[in-house]
């Protein structure tokens, strides 16, 4: 599971659950095509970040988007 773009999926589901300091730090800790998800997210871009998250489950198909969405309503 990539930690960045839960964070991202976190902050789509409540802007409020996740604070500027956390989206910066991830921001600059990650890389490849969930950089502009973390991107998107840190410029507070909605749409962008959920384009980004999408494209994620695209092109990692190993990744369950499920499982995201189970560790984010725990």
């Amino acid at each position: 599971m990539n930690k960045h773009i839960l964070l991202v999926m976190k902050w789509l589901n409540s802007k409020d659950s996740v604070s500027q300091e956390e989206l910066k730090k991830n921001r600059r800790k990650v890389c490849a095509v969930y950089a502009y998800a973390a991107d998107a997210a840190y410029y507070d871009n909605y749409i962008a970040a959920a384009y980004w998250v999408k494209e994620y489950f695209l092109l990692y198909p190993g990744e369950d988007r499920n499982e995201y969405l189970k560790e984010l309503n725990k």
